[in-house]
């Protein structure tokens, strides 16, 4: 997931990650550094895990052993996974050779281990000629099944929204899985209708999220309350959205014949074993 300029996306992405019908895995890969950490999850966990950690790990030829390593359990049986992102913008550039080799890890948490991974990669930065090679994680938008793009149905979202959905059709034609694996996520801000927003950009709207302060600071600052998603409307959206994004995701796979990843090492294999448990419904807490 990710979006043409601040339109919710970590809330957006965090939302479909708890309410999702499957098992989730949400990886925040930020360039520009998350905030999970220091807000959903009220500081539980400092610099010492994350992103980070796992380029340092990739150059000594461990990268399987430091993502299992760095996962961290949003909920008490291992269905809801996170990994914490960036603490620092200036991180970024130790990632630019661990981005590929991680989106393969991620890929088989989805195709092998079933857990549906949705990715946070933030606002998308544009550089002469397209998608900034460092400033934003394209080999995770390249192998992504859907991405959805994030905005707000006004009208100034869809002016800032149109050069930058351009920017990713192109980029997700010549690298990706095609230029129709682009999904249009709305956040219910104003009153242009779904329809019309669609019919602007030319890509479909996959789906909805109501504008809701209340759940949506839970998400962005944390609670010590304990708090079930059945309670929250933006959760009951955000699961319909998550069970569409699997059809569609589904379907396109299926349509494109794409081959699951290929698994070469077996600390790969042993991660995604690993981290096949059992699973039950998750309780938001703080």
């Amino acid at each position: 997931m990710t979006s043409a300029h601040a339109s919710g996306v970590t809330v957006s992405s965090l939302a479909m990650a708890l309410a999702g019908p499957r098992p989730s895995l949400l990886a925040e890969a930020d360039a520009k550094g998350g905030s999970i950490r220091t807000g959903y999850r009220m500081g539980e966990w400092g610099g010492e895990v994350g992103l980070w950690h796992l380029a340092q790990a990739d150059r000594e030829g461990a990268l399987a052993e430091a993502f299992e390593a760095h996962l961290r359990r949003m909920d008490a049986s291992g269905s809801r996974l996170w990994l914490p992102g960036l603490t620092d913008p200036l991180q970024a550039a130790a990632l630019a050779q661990t981005w590929e080799p991680l989106s393969l890890l991620l890929q088989a948490m989805d195709q092998l281990a079933g857990y549906d991974v949705v990715i946070d990669a933030g606002r998308v930065v544009l550089e002469p000629g397209g998608i900034h090679p460092s400033l934003y994680p394209r080999p995770l938008l390249h192998r992504a099944d859907l991405v959805l793009l994030v905005m707000r149905n006004t009208m100034t979202s869809v002016a800032q929204t149109l050069p930058v959905a351009r920017s990713l059709q192109k980029e997700l034609a010549e690298r990706g899985t095609g230029a129709d694996a682009l999904r249009l996520l709305l956040v219910q801000e104003g009153d242009v209708s779904g329809h019309d927003v669609a019919r602007r950009l030319e890509i479909p709207v996959i789906g909805t999220l109501p504008w809701e302060e209340k759940t949506a600071r839970i998400l962005t600052h944390g609670t010590t309350r304990q708090v079930k998603p059945s309670a929250m409307r933006l959760l009951k959206h955000a699961r319909e959205a998550a069970r569409a994004a699997e059809i569609d995701a589904s379907t396109r796979r299926l349509r494109m014949q794409l081959p699951p990843p290929p698994v070469t090492s077996p600390v790969v294999a042993g991660v995604v074993q690993r981290l096949t448990a059992p699973r039950q419904d998750v309780t938001i807490s703080g």
